[in-house]
């Protein structure tokens, strides 16, 4: 289960692009700052909108503001949005401080909310010839207190807390690095159990709500699209860490704006129109034909979840621990055969021997030789998994 993505994919691209620049001393207008602003936040695929705006010293007050997801749906309504500590220089306006507040996220099955939202150093580039960051609003830091998914009166199924994500420009006015961390995620795994088998095994072994943290950093080239995901580790206490890799390339600036207004086009046709979806489809594909794959893995650090769900099978099988292991040896590789071919089964019985005789870490990765675009990697995996497997170069390696 995750948080539904219509406003924190545009926070955190948003904040993604940050960078350290410079104040002067400049006269600034609140309209043009406040329509700057409107422009680039509707370009991340959200939209604010006012009746009046005006200056009040350093800052703006935007009065009957609301705003609204990439759906069109109304997810806040502001009687006064202020931006505090707005400076200019020649290229761009800065705005010191932007509070949020909280923000309802309507969803049937699970309603979702983020609450205490702020946005430190937000950049707004000016539509000038070269604009700086590939003329994408930037925020050096974006936190919120909390966000929550649970159905009212219910207890929550995820809490994150205390979040925040800091941006860096590097040297080469291009590259964006950035860093971040949740510092508690509580999450509700017994909710999510749909079987007495699975809901006894979280309740006996203490995993009927998880405790951890989460930790991320990377880098993006906003002129060329190289994006790095260094690592988002989602680590729970006593169950294991699941940490993501991975390196893309052609996911520029020009890509990103695109792909915030197709994904704003999309959630508000819904499922309304199949042809009107349906004509969204070749420009989409053309979208992912310009991002390229470079390589990428999933790793899982085992920190006791393996032996104590070998341990439960057993005892529910009244066997001993080891055969269950013998028998998931002898399975996944049987399982896997028929997708992935005999070189690599045999490489992937190979790994998941070495794991399951001392479960320590299990990596799934690849890299191909030339970086694959992505409409021809959904291509061929619907043509030919095994063929797929190859050509990205597929390994699965344990306790490395």
């Amino acid at each position: 289960m995750r948080i539904d993505a219509q406003i924190l994919k545009s926070l955190a691209l948003t904040a993604l692009v940050s960078a350290t620049a410079l104040h002067s001393a400049k006269a600034w207008e609140a309209e043009e700052v406040a329509a700057r602003y409107k422009k680039l936040t509707y370009d991340k695929g959200n939209e604010f909108v006012w009746s009046s705006v005006r200056r009040d010293g350093a800052s703006i007050v935007l009065e009957g503001a609301s705003l609204a997801l990439p759906s069109g749906r109304i997810a806040k309504i502001y009687d006064e949005l202020v931006l505090k500590d707005v400076s200019e220089t020649d290229s761009f306006y800065e705005i010191g401080h932007i509070s949020l507040g909280n923000i309802e996220l309507p969803n049937r099955s699970y309603p979702q909310a983020l609450i205490g939202i702020s946005l430190n150093g937000v950049v707004l580039p000016k539509a000038i010839e070269k604009p700086p960051y590939g003329g994408l609003m930037q925020v050096r830091q974006l936190s919120f207190e909390e966000a929550r998914v649970s159905k009212i009166g219910e207890k929550p199924l995820l809490v994150i807390k205390d979040a925040h994500l800091n941006t860096q420009l590097g040297d080469d006015a291009e590259t964006l690095t950035y860093d971040g961390a949740a510092e508690m995620v509580w999450l509700n795994l017994s909710k999510l159990a749909d079987d007495d088998v699975s809901r006894n095994f979280l309740n006996e072994n203490d995993y009927g709500e998880l405790t951890g943290r989460i930790d991320v950093a990377g880098s993006w080239n906003t002129e060329n699209g190289r994006s790095l995901l260094d690592h988002f580790d989602t680590k729970f206490d006593n169950f294991g860490t699941l940490s993501l890799e991975f390196e893309l390339d052609g996911y520029t600036a020009d890509v990103a704006r695109k792909d915030a207004y197709l994904d704003r086009l999309d959630r508000r046709i819904g499922h309304r129109a199949k042809e009107e979806r349906q004509a969204l489809e070749p420009a989409m594909s053309n979208l992912l034909g310009q991002i390229s794959l470079h390589g990428a893995s999933i790793r899982f650090s085992d920190a006791s979840l393996t032996g104590k769900l070998i341990a439960y099978v057993a005892a529910q099988q009244g066997v001993k621990p080891e055969d269950v292991a013998n028998q998931a040896k002898a399975i996944v590789p049987l399982m896997a055969g028929q997708y992935l071919g005999p070189d690599l089964t045999q490489s992937l019985a190979k790994a998941v021997t070495t794991y399951l005789d001392d479960p320590r870490n299990l990596t799934i990765s690849i890299a191909p030789e030339e970086p694959m675009p992505f409409a021809v990697l959904m291509g061929t995996a619907m043509g030919s998994p095994e063929a797929l497997a190859k050509q990205v170069g597929l390994q699965v390696r344990a306790n490395q």
